[in-house]
């Protein structure tokens, strides 16, 4: 059943809940249920309570990322209702528990500046992400996704390394380096797992919500630090081919350049 989220919710928690769309679609084994947010502060764009919640699940950290729905707030008749979901191939590991501001330091307790319940859950295939079925006094009966930092973002994998496109950093080139040659085009693996094979890629858009997969790939051979990804940059005046510079990426990696 659709839960019912009021009106006065501030702009800047729907901003920092719903930080991107869902990872995949419901599908089959999924579940829909609406999650409820009535109302509720978040001074200075901070979580409420001010601590960035994490939670420890087999001995591993995860960070909250966002709320695992649509993205968008859905009007009805009867207000905005903000519809999240569980993905397929998730089962309950456990009630979550308990929930302090300190670091946590066993399986299923989560460190957060708020009061929480709710039930974690787990799948094998998939153990980089984790959700929680979260209720707060701001947030109500709703799924949120929380990630390991091993699992990195917009990823494509090449000679067995893992490379990094930089998705909103602008780190592109409107040339590129003399002996650059196309090695293939990127395909979409999902974002919930690291790529293996090569030219496999987690992130599904680039900076226009464009989607990746096809994308060209190029490389300098005398430069195997460096890919370059095809990607048409918009402007006011129009638009203009350029690639965006991927680097290695490990656990930890900025995607700023380095100075």
């Amino acid at each position: 059943m659709m839960k019912m989220m009021k009106r006065c919710v501030p702009a800047v928690l729907l901003c920092l809940l719903l930080l991107t769309a869902c990872s995949e679609p419901p599908g089959e084994g999924g579940t829909m249920p609406g999650g409820t947010m009535p109302g509720g502060t978040m001074p200075g764009g901070t979580m409420p309570g001010g601590i960035e919640p994490v939670l420890m699940m087999d001995g591993a950290l995860y960070r909250w990322v966002r709320l695992n729905g649509t993205g968008v707030p859905l009007e009805t008749k009867g207000g905005l209702i903000l519809p999240t979901y569980l993905p397929q191939g998730y089962e309950a590991a456990g009630d979550l528990g308990p929930v302090t501001e300190d670091p946590p330091e066993a399986d299923l307790q989560m460190q957060a500046g708020f009061d929480a319940s709710g039930v974690v859950f787990t799948n094998p295939d998939r153990p980089l992400v984790v959700y929680v079925h979260l209720t707060t006094d701001w947030l109500e009966d709703a799924y949120v996704r929380f990630e390991s930092e091993e699992l990195g973002h917009h990823l494509v994998c090449w000679d067995g390394r893992l490379f990094q496109i930089p998705i909103g950093y602008s780190q592109t080139v409107e040339e590129l380096p003399e002996g650059c040659v196309s090695i293939g085009t990127l395909q979409y693996v999902g974002d919930d797992v690291l790529p293996e094979n090569d030219l496999e890629c987690n992130g599904m858009g680039d900076s226009y919500g464009h989607t990746l997969t096809g994308r060209e790939v190029l490389q300098d051979p005398a430069d195997p630090d460096t890919l370059y990804v095809f990607e048409t940059q918009y402007w006011r005046e129009g638009s203009y081919p350029a690639w965006e510079v991927c680097r290695p990426w490990a656990p930890g990696t900025s995607p700023y350049p380095a100075e």
